[in-house]
């Protein structure tokens, strides 16, 4: 089995979740997502109570306290991560074995909320490759959890891509983030991505991977399945705050995400930034943020990938606390 972006795993009494799509042979970089706490919220079929640990700090700080001896520096990833072999884990949850179980059940509320989506978002083809991701894959949901889907594949997550677009003009089901619905998702993101509540809002008006379905939070991983890992080594050269213009966005939809961009001025940073040419991600949350011809802040690191074939390309990856995009001009007049 290939467990990649969207899959759960318990180790344990702690479930972790998979980060990305490359993973060393025989194991799968993954960070610790629900853990065991009496005052937890969140209760299993168990009753067991668990706390879900929101940002990549908690989750880091977790790992070293408890599970220290997976932390590796890996050069293919140029840092420092958690790397799980796969026959530790107790349980793997399979998102598309978890969306196969409810489609065949008839469960109410959330539950049928969710099969209903796949189904609509389905329209016109097999939906094999879509699955269940988050607190419904692993059993701690409730009646207030998000939806979190995850369509795996390029070709089907353009064609879910483009049915989610026509669903949202119809703005009957599902509905895009506004003024009067996203606060709660700011002040969750906001400490780890420091942006303002307009320049938030500007993003999230244009996003369609995340809104609202029959008034529940939905959010949708779009998972292209290849698996370069090893194929290059990665150095990092500090961190940069950028201004950049996106010259191509349509990898963006996708996690991990990519945006092929022309270095404007360094803002801060070492002067290898005027080298970037991809913006590059593996958190959903950088996702649909620009398009074509846009231009942009960003703040991330720089790193530079050298390839076994000698290439190398430069690059501003997003992912640590007080990394961001923000717009800083668009000609879609919804944005300026």
């Amino acid at each position: 089995m290939r467990i990649i972006e969207g899959y759960y795993m318990r180790l344990g009494d702690t479930i972790f979740y998979a980060k990305g799509v490359e993973h060393p042979p025989g194991k799968v970089i993954a960070y610790p997502k629900y853990v065991l706490d009496p005052k937890g919220e969140r209760m299993d079929a168990r009753r067991r109570r668990y706390r879900k640990l929101f940002t990549q700090e908690e989750q880091l700080r977790y790992l070293r306290e408890y599970y220290n001896e997976y932390l590796v520096y890996d050069p293919y990833i140029g840092e420092e991560v958690p790397e799980i072999p796969l026959d530790s884990f107790n349980e793997v949850y399979d998102p598309l074995k978890r969306a196969k179980e409810l489609l065949a059940s008839s469960k109410p509320g959330i539950e049928r909320d969710a099969t209903d989506m796949i189904l609509d978002l389905s329209s016109g083809f097999d939906n094999d490759e879509i699955g269940i991701s988050g607190s419904l894959l692993v059993g701690l949901h409730n009646e207030s959890s998000d939806i979190d889907l995850v369509v795996y594949g390029e070709d089907k997550g353009r064609k879910v891509y483009e049915i989610l677009k026509e669903r949202l003009k119809e703005e009957k089901d599902y509905k895009r983030y506004s003024k009067g619905n996203a606060e709660a998702l700011y002040k969750r993101r906001r400490e780890e991505t420091p942006i303002s509540w307009d320049e938030f809002l500007k993003q999230e008006r244009r996003r369609i991977l995340e809104g609202y379905y029959r008034n529940r939070e939905y959010s949708i991983r779009l998972v292209r399945q290849s698996n370069s890992y090893g194929s290059k080594i990665v150095r990092k050269l500090g961190e940069a705050t950028l201004v950049l213009e996106v010259m191509d966005s349509r990898e963006s939809i996708f996690t991990p995400c990519r945006y092929a961009v022309r270095s404007l001025k360094v803002v801060r940073g070492p002067e290898t930034g005027r080298k970037v040419e991809f913006i590059y991600s593996l958190r959903e949350r950088f996702t649909e943020i620009a398009s074509e011809g846009d231009v942009i802040e960003a703040r991330g690191e720089v790193e530079v990938w050298t390839y076994k074939t000698g290439d190398e390309v430069t690059l501003l990856y997003l992912g640590r606390k007080g990394d961001y995009m923000k717009l800083l001009w668009s000609r879609d007049t919804m944005i300026t």
